[in-house]
């Protein structure tokens, strides 16, 4: 077999072994793309394969299109080296490289059905609807107006649900249209599901060889285990401490141990000769404790381990087992009833709805699997025409792949025989798509078979080129704890296969001995590179929001790195930037937070956003625009026009209510008025018309903004460059409809927007220098310097198992009974029953999420090539002593790196980083000496029993670490939120001549100190320090979180319209109504609501109304004569001919008496260096600054 020396001997075996299908299992960071390129190049070139031949399928674009442009290097590469004949192959091959399917799986549907789907009667001009929600919604709408008047409909909704809302129905109804179009032959899997769950219940009267017996039969067992080896451990620490009492008798009762051993014997025979519903075995009573002497923590530990061996299996068998056979026959005879009813619904719904969109020529994503594989199965000659046509089928992240998409790929490759070979490249580690039902199954079921019982061949990819061995060996540390089959679904530890390993031979040339020890010693010796924890302590008394004080922590770390951290291993002449940084979320909840927070201590960031495209006021301006040009009697269309901040355009809406003529539309209206500013405004709108008939819309569109200056001003907002990029997006997307006439443009965009189809806004650059903010599943398959995962305290989502319906592929589908009873005085009262299987359904998918979100940790932590750093909040101090405690107690034999399952099982990803670092002599050392608290935490807290198990956990020493775990390194932080108060960032904008100043601010105290709310300074570029004020006595805001109120108040502030006509009380519901405010924040908001009602009214806002531009929340990058870079927000600028007025607002709460010279020195730093910005930038103008404090509803000029 060839070689390629630059490849190891697994990645060779991958790119030239031929003759059968191959499962490659390639770990993250272990040349998967490579891999799959160099294996088209060496069939291209070895054995003379078109590249047309190929079917390469992944699950995304970008992966698609980075694989052809590797492919064409390759190419390039080779065509300058080969003979004349091969080089003629190759040129070929780059021609045919345009029409080769490497694409994703829905193009290549697309692709399939454009070209074929008139076999099937399908139009082949069809769109793609992205995201189909709101259409779906409507539709079942309007079902159900027809379904409300059926008398069946009608019994049906009485007998399981009180009310008309119908949004519990609607739920159940679309859960069951998304499992349709995961499931292959939906149909056929649900006469499977009556006939193995339903009818052997009902008809057998048994529970054997059912859906559930097996995963019932595990979750049992592993119960017991637990249960006895809680069991093993206290007879063993009675043993140990002399608590005799526990294996001693008295004259009327036996011992503890004899009763607990009798109940284990008799639990085994039941469980080894199934019979199930004799488990609930009830132990029997045994003599008391004698705690004479006996010291308190041994006491309660001995409570404790025998709480644990009496309840653990009691507790899951009462969970996950039926009562009895008898009362979960009839409740499935009700439930299936109702599940039949709710599959004939769930059909008229679908057939509704495929009409619609074939109405239209529309399909969605489901659609474009769903009529491929019945194009495959239905049309021999398309199936027969592709095997003829492909040499070999590659399938990329084969670890995501569903049952549909594997199907689809079969009937391809199984057409005849012999069938095409399949090579399948992923990770089980790397599996986090089950909410879009990808089947780990599947690749699961050939890793365990592959190479043993056939032809077929696995390979193991064995190295990680992505991390150095500092980060590697951290998370194998890490994961040789937490994961198993139990828990994250695979082998880590026991298998040497799913491990990252370090390849010394190519990455550090060591060739050898000696080198090695080279490369070992240097490693020993590095310190930069150390795994770092950092965890924010919440305080005991005080409400704060940990969200945002994370967010501060980790912006001083990052501050600490970028400039300082030499990232270059081995020359140390690469300084870390910004750009090197990426901050994983787990979602983007926080977005807000984060953003105000970054940008407030000069963190220029780049955010991911997932808002929709059309939703953005900056698109519905242009749309606005675009419509009022087609139809000059669109009032709405042309008011938003006249209203919008463009230079040509913009009308006071006072004139406009003047001059608008009852039972007028806007346009006559405007032709009447006898005014200059309408026959202005009428000649430019008839001159863009004009233009409009004689030039593409996307030329149109462009001259409006660069004529108006719209470019300019949305700009200048907060989050300006999105916009702008927005705006870009959208021209784009003009462009590529260009052969439309304006009216086709309108129209189309009138459809996507009532049909709730949106797009992803624009993704801006990376190229400049900035942190990057994305979520774990969006950084898959990329890699960052420096990685900092942060909320590892965020709790896992577990309401899959408390569905109104449940459901597993594997399972079957179950649903909560509903009866009407009497009940005393109250008639027919609607009654839910829970399911006696929903025990076993839910533990089974709630296994299911745990199991992913350890995936998503593994994913999270592999995007780090150089470091790590985990972040998350701590809620008691006493967390680290429970974890210790949990090791000491069940995990202390350093022959087992894979801590109990007991103590794995999570709902957070904190708890298994702890737990699993708790051995690590790093930690057990900074507890010993802790230095992993902050001196307030220090000062403030008993840590002795933190030492104190430390040096008792040192007793676990392990005699060798392994190879790939010898080179873990953490560091610990835990810090106090007042320790974070009393940050100083170092910031460019503090320059030197500034800094006494800004310290005086920062330091000053006030005599009386009293409890307080924490300044919220979110658009401050100088931090304002941790200063106390006096509390206002006359207004209880106790339950108000400073923190909170500042972010809200800033963001209501931003959103309230510039209207001097406006109604406050109908303006402020209407925005704190949108979906950027949870329950919470409306709370915080009505009860601040005061406060920006006199803002509102005052004279700063009324200054806001009268400027000519008016700009709220403005970021500004400046370039300062020290050659720094400085970026900030301005909460308001208002530019006027001859001044700028800067308006900062405060949330800052001070007592109504407080002195103007106090509340201009209380920022009278920041503001300073707001005005020499401006200064710099406008010095013909004259700069002030204004301070509003809306707590006492007063103001000063500075």
């Amino acid at each position: 077999m060839k070689k390629d020396k630059s490849l190891n001997d697994e990645q060779n075996l991958a790119v030239y072994s031929r003759g059968s299908s191959i499962l490659v299992s390639a770990p993250a960071g272990s040349g998967k793309t490579k891999i799959l390129v160099n294996r088209m190049m060496s069939l291209i070139e070895d054995d003379h394969v078109s590249v047309d031949s190929l079917l390469v399928l992944t699950f995304t674009k970008a992966a698609a299109l980075e694989m052809k442009q590797r492919l064409v290097e390759s190419l390039n590469k080779r065509i300058h080296v080969v003979d004349d004949s091969l080089k003629v192959h190759l040129e070929k091959q780059k021609i045919l490289l345009n029409d080769a399917y490497i694409t994703n799986f829905h193009s290549f549907c697309s692709d399939l059905l454009s070209q074929y789907g008139y076999t099937i009667h399908l139009d082949s001009k069809f769109e793609i609807l992205e995201n189909p929600t709101l259409i779906k919604e409507n539709i079942l709408n309007q079902c159900l107006e027809k379904w409300v008047q059926e008398k069946e409909f009608y019994d049906f909704y009485q007998e399981n649900y009180t009310g008309y809302q119908f949004n519990s129905f609607k739920e159940i109804l679309f859960q069951l249209d998304n499992l349709s179009h995961t499931v292959y032959h939906f149909d056929d899997y649900l006469d499977q599901v009556k006939i193995k769950l339903y009818d052997r219940v009902i008809n057998d009267q048994t529970i054997e060889d059912t859906p559930f017996e097996k995963p019932l039969k595990k979750l049992l067992h592993e119960a017991f285990q637990e249960a006895y080896d809680s069991y093993l451990k206290l007879e063993d620490y009675c043993q140990t401490y002399g608590l005799g009492f526990y294996f001693e008798e008295t004259k009327k009762l036996p011992a503890p141990h004899t009763v607990l051993e009798n109940y284990f014997q008799n639990l085994k025979e039941c469980i080894n000769q199934g019979k199930y519903f004799s488990m609930g075995i009830e132990i029997e009573k045994h003599r008391a404790a004698s705690y004479k002497d006996v010291d308190d923590s041994i006491k309660e530990t001995y409570k404790s381990l025998l709480d644990q061996t009496k309840n653990t299996f009691s507790k899951a068998y009462q969970k996950c087992m039926p009562s009895s056979i008898e009362e979960l026959s009839e409740v499935l005879k009700v439930s299936y009833r109702h599940l039949e009813i709710y599959l004939k619904y769930l059909k008229e719904f679908q057939k509704k709805y495929q009409a619609y969109k074939k109405s239209l020529s529309y399909l969605d994503f489901n659609d474009l699997e769903q009529y491929t594989l019945q194009l495959l199965s239905e049309n021999q000659g398309v199936a027969q025409t592709l095997y003829q046509q492909f040499h070999e089928i590659m399938i990329d992240e084969y670890q995501d792949t569903n049952e549909i998409q594997e199907n689809l790929i079969l009937l391809i490759s199984r057409f005849q025989e012999p069938e095409i070979n399949r090579f399948m490249v992923g990770d089980m580690k790397q599996s986090i798509y089950r909410f879009r039902k990808a089947d780990l199954d599947i690749f699961n079921e050939k890793y365990l078979t592959y190479g043993l019982e056939d032809n077929n061949q696995r390979i193991d990819l064995k190295f990680n080129y992505r991390s150095n061995k500092i980060v590697l060996d951290s998370i194998n540390y890490i994961f040789n704890a937490i994961m198993d089959r139990r828990y994250g679904g695979l082998e880590y530890d026991n298998d040497p296969h799913a491990q990252l390993n370090y390849d010394f031979l190519r990455k550090e040339k060591c060739d050898t001995d000696e080198k090695l020890q080279k490369a070992m010693l240097r490693y020993d010796q590095e310190k930069r590179f150390d795994s770092e924890i950092m965890l924010v302590l919440k305080p005991e008394d005080e409400t704060v929001d940990m969200i945002e004080y994370e967010a501060k922590m980790i912006g001083k770390k990052i501050h600490e790195m970028v400039g300082h951290l030499e990232l270059d291993f081995y020359t140390g002449n690469r300084l870390a930037k910004y750009q090197d940084v990426v901050v994983l979320m787990r979602n983007v909840a926080n977005f807000i937070t984060y953003k105000k927070v970054f940008d407030a201590i000069s963190i220029p960031n780049l955010i991911v956003l997932t808002k929709g495209f059309f939703e953005s006021n900056e698109i519905l301006d242009c749309v606005y625009f675009l419509k009022a040009l087609d139809n000059c009697l669109d009032d709405l269309a042309l008011i938003s026009l006249l209203k919008g901040n463009y230079k040509k355009t913009r009308f006071d809406e006072n004139w406009l209510y003047l001059h608008k003529i009852e039972n007028t539309s806007m346009y006559e209206s405007l032709k009447q008025a006898a005014d200059q500013e309408a026959i202005d405004f009428l000649n430019y709108y008839h001159e863009m018309q004009e233009f409009a008939r004689n030039h593409p819309v996307y030329e149109v569109l462009e001259k409006f903004i660069k004529e108006n200056e719209y470019d300019l001003f949305i700009s200048s907002l907060y989050n300006g460059k999105q916009r702008y990029a927005n705006v870009q997006l959208l021209i784009e997307m003009l462009k590529a409809d260009e052969g439309l006439s304006l009216y086709q443009i309108v129209h189309k965009f009138e459809q996507t927007m009532t049909l709730g189809i949106d797009y992803k806004p624009a993704t801006l650059s990376s190229d400049g220098d900035a942190v990057t903010f994305m979520t774990i599943h969006q950084s898959k398959g990329l890699e960052f310097p420096i990685v900092i995962v942060n909320q590892m305290n965020h709790q896992f989502n577990f309401s899959d198992g408390k569905a109104p319906l449940i459901q597993d592929k594997n399972l079957g589908i179950i649903l909560n009974p509903h009866q009407k009873q009497n009940l005393g005085d109250f008639q027919n009262v609607l009654i839910e029953y829970p399911h006696p299987l929903r025990g076993i359904f839910s533990t089974v998918l709630d296994n299911e999420t745990i199991n992913e979100e350890m995936r998503i940790l593994y994913v999270a932590l592999t995007r780090a090539s150089q470091k790590l750093v985990l972040t998350g909040g701590l809620k008691k101090i006493n967390m680290i002593e429970k974890w210790q405690k949990q090791v000491i107690d069940y995990a202390l034999d350093a022959s087992c790196h894979l801590l109990p399952a007991t103590i794995r099982k999570s709902n957070q990803m904190l708890n298994w980083i702890m737990l699993a670092l708790i051995r690590h002599p790093d930690f057990i050392q900074q507890c010993i000496d802790l230095s992993l608290f902050d001196e307030k935490i220090k000062n403030y807290y008993d840590l002795d029993q933190v030492k104190n198990n430390a040096l008792q956990l040192k007793l676990y020493q392990e005699n060798k670490m392994q190879l790939n775990t010898c080179h873990s390194k953490f560091h610990t932080s835990i810090i106090d939120v007042h320790t974070i108060d009393e940050y100083i960032y170092p910031t460019s904008q503090i320059e030197n001549n500034d800094r006494e100043l800004y310290l005086k601010n920062s330091q000053f105290n006030y005599q009386n100190k009293a409890p307080f709310d924490k300044t919220v300074a979110v658009t401050s570029i100088i931090d304002d320090g941790n200063r106390f004020f006096e509390r206002d006595d006359e207004e209880n805001e106790s339950s108000m979180k400073a923190t909170d109120r500042g972010t809200l108040v800033h963001l209501f502030l931003e959103l309230y319209p510039l209207d001097k006509e406006l109604n406050f009380e109908e303006c402020f519901q209407n925005i704190i109504q949108r979906s950027l405010f949870n329950e919470e924040a409306r709370t915080l908001l009505n009860q601040y609501k005061v406060h920006l009602e006199s803002f509102i009214e005052s004279d700063v806002y009324q200054l806001m109304l009268k400027s000519s531009y008016c700009y709220k929340e403005k970021e500004f990058s400046f370039l300062n004569e020290n050659k720094q870079i400085i970026h900030g927000i301005f909460d308001v600028l208002c530019i006027n001919e001859d001044k700028i007025t800067i308006i900062d607002y405060k949330t800052d709460t001070l007592a109504k008496n407080s002195s103007d010279e106090l509340l201009k020195e209380l920022h009278q730093g920041q503001m300073y260096y707001y005005k020499k910005i401006m200064k710099q930038m406008f010095p013909n103008k004259e700069v002030e600054a204004i301070v509003y404090y809306l707590h006492i509803h007063r103001y000063v000029t500075l």
